[in-house]
């Protein structure tokens, strides 16, 4: 009897480190990264079949919807690109602040193994963590992302 090994590829993704690029640019020391989620609505119908008979509601997908994804990352001294993007939709220039990106996932060997594609990107909201002087825990801001389109493209 032969026994075979799981190869690579077969095992399940692991998040031990994400990125956030705009072109190539990493941005932030990213902790992670929430709520990466599309979904249809369910659209259902009632119907009479032939004779009169009465059929089974039938589902359909409806309307695509793309939920915010938040992402939380480090406050690093001097890095202010999520604030100065934020800053630039709030003052209006809604279509020079749009962005494309991705979100790349990283093993255990700092190898590239998915990445997600998105486009039409704004920052709708910053969300810093509690300032507490008698704590040693580093800063951290969360940032919801606003998208027109994503997908999985490894």
């Amino acid at each position: 009897m032969t026994t075979m090994s799981a190869q690579r590829e077969e095992d399940p993704l692991q998040a031990h480190r994400c990125t956030i690029e705009f072109g190539s640019q990493i941005e932030g020391l990213i902790i992670s990264f929430e709520g990466i989620e599309s979904k249809n609505e369910i659209c259902e119908a009632d119907g009479m079949g032939m004779g009169a008979k009465e059929r089974p509601t039938s589902r359909i997908p409806g309307v695509l919807s793309l939920d915010p994804v938040d992402i939380q990352l480090f406050v690093l001294k001097g890095d202010t690109f999520f604030e100065d993007w934020f800053t630039q939709v709030q003052a209006g220039e809604i279509k020079e602040g749009t962005r494309n990106g991705s979100i790349i996932l990283y093993d255990s060997l700092n190898e590239a193994v998915a990445e997600w594609k998105f486009e039409g990107a704004w920052p709708s909201k910053l969300a810093y963590s509690d300032l507490d002087s008698q704590s040693n825990d580093a800063m951290k801001l969360t940032v919801t992302l606003v998208y027109e389109t994503f997908e999985r493209v490894s």
